[in-house]
């Protein structure tokens, strides 16, 4: 019987080390050299008032595997980093610091990408894990305003 106990005691604790989140470590908001260049959600509204752009949020957490993961092969990209350098605004939302940027655009899970038109409005939400393809093509989803003219689905090629 105590060797019952012992094992679900240690069963308990290895689900309770497996649960809980690796340290939290600050992001830095500038990545490596040639990828994209990080703003915070209040400096991109201010250049979007200036500048009328779409605004590109993407939504993250430190414990977020496919957001690091993005990270490190999607937005590490210099192609990618020049589109959106010359076509969008780029905030980086790391959800266990700025919760109140995740109530007001309803975050259920991250990764989340959101792309808000010139005017401030959601014009698309992408869930999950976004390669430099899918995200290039959401930003021209966007940018040249196909967004009012069509779905996501039709523009993308997706059922």
């Amino acid at each position: 019987m105590a060797g019952r106990g012992r094992r679900a005691a240690f069963c308990l604790l290895l689900a309770l080390l497996w649960l809980t989140p690796a340290p939290a470590r600050a992001q830095d908001p500038t990545p490596a050299q040639g990828g994209v260049t990080w703003l915070s959600y209040d400096q991109a509204a201010q250049l979007a008032r200036e500048t009328p752009r779409p605004i590109m949020l993407f939504f993250s957490a430190p414990w977020c595997y496919l957001c690091k993961k993005m990270q490190r092969l999607v937005f590490s990209d210099p192609q990618l980093a020049g589109h959106l350098q010359k076509q969008a605004y780029a905030v980086l939302v790391d959800v266990t610091t700025e919760p109140r940027l995740g109530e007001i655009y309803e975050i259920k899970q991250v990764p989340t990408t959101i792309f808000l038109d010139p005017g401030g409005k959601p014009a698309l939400r992408l869930t999950g894990y976004q390669n430099r393809a899918d995200l290039t093509k959401a930003l021209r989803f966007v940018s040249m305003g196909h967004h009012h003219r069509m779905s996501w689905e039709a523009f993308s090629g997706r059922p």
